[in-house]
């Protein structure tokens, strides 16, 4: 008999198209073509090349920490470095062409279904589902060292309820990943299901070290959107740049669009205004260009994906 389907199994990927389409709407309200053809004249070509760099560079930290994490949660064995790399460009291309944010993470879990052995791909999952909790973490951490670094300099009141809810919340999953399985007896019954599928910390050691690499990873995001930033807008500094990047690299977490499409842009045009006075046709060709530099590296997994079928 086949199992009852939730109604987000049946109705979810209605929703993910119809968030994708109403961002790119939303994107398409904001464009005044000969504005923002201005605004991308603004930017160079080396620096468009340097995020381009660095966003796949962080593909390449993130694989190194997806193994970390295997490592952290007991993993009978694990992808060399060059295997998981190819992977996570693949998931790097699903996640960045398709709405709901974790397709890509969902390919990684099933295909390295047998280092976790009878296990399986549930526990494969399960470690997925804690790296991407480590890449929240890291992104407030950033907007924390933003906030701090920006001192009086800016207005930044507005900010900083907002960071410390999501700084607060994120640090404190991050602390309870470890202990998911003991906690999961006081969860709600779906919550308590997912934390029970975590597979037991192994290795201290290892989980620690992919939180450190997470923050990684978030920095070569912030240092793609700042080298973009920076050359449209030459007043935006690198730790001013934490207040704009963090936020709306968090909007790739959103599970009902592409990329974030469309409240990356929302980020970028209210705070690049409120913070920098930046034209808003500035504003959106600096979230535009990152995110061409990450549908680059997604264009890339997508020929390794093809290339290895």
């Amino acid at each position: 008999m086949e199992p009852q389907r939730t109604a987000w199994q049946r109705w979810g990927w209605a929703l993910r198209w119809l968030g994708t389409a109403v961002g790119i709407a939303y994107i398409a309200t904001l464009i005044n073509v000969d504005d923002v053809t201005q605004a991308f004249g603004k930017l160079s070509i080396g620096a468009m090349l340097a995020a381009i760099g660095l966003v796949g560079l962080n593909v390449v930290v993130g694989a190194e920490r997806w193994r970390a994490a295997l490592a952290a949660y007991g993993a009978l064995t694990r992808p060399t470095l060059f295997r998981a790399t190819q992977l996570y460009f693949i998931s790097f291309f699903y996640n960045n062409y398709l709405p709901g944010a974790v397709a890509g993470d969902v390919v990684r879990g099933v295909v390295t279904r047998d280092v976790f052995g009878e296990r399986g791909a549930t526990a494969g999952l399960a470690v997925v589902l804690v790296e991407r909790a480590l890449g929240l973490f890291g992104v407030f951490l950033l907007l924390a060292i933003g906030l701090v670094a920006a001192g009086g300099s800016l207005d930044t009141r507005g900010l900083w309820l907002w960071s410390a809810l999501g700084i607060a919340g994120s640090f404190a999953l991050v602390l309870a990943l470890p202990f998911a399985r003991r906690l999961a007896r006081f969860l709600p019954h779906r919550l308590r299901a997912l934390a029970e599928r975590v597979p037991a910390l192994s290795s201290p050691g290892a989980f620690v070290y992919a939180a450190l690499l997470s923050v990684l990873t978030q920095v070569l995001v912030a240092l793609a959107g700042w080298v973009l930033l920076h050359s449209i807008e030459p007043r935006v500094g690198l730790g001013a740049s934490l207040l704009i990047v963090p936020l709306a690299a968090a909007t790739t977490f959103l599970p009902i669009t592409v990329g974030g499409a469309g409240a990356r842009e929302a980020v970028y045009i209210t705070l690049g205004a409120s913070l920098f006075q930046m034209p808003q046709a500035d504003a959106l060709a600096a979230s535009l260009a990152l995110w061409l530099a990450h549908l680059v590296n997604g264009a890339i997994g997508g020929v390794v994906q093809v290339a290895r079928r």
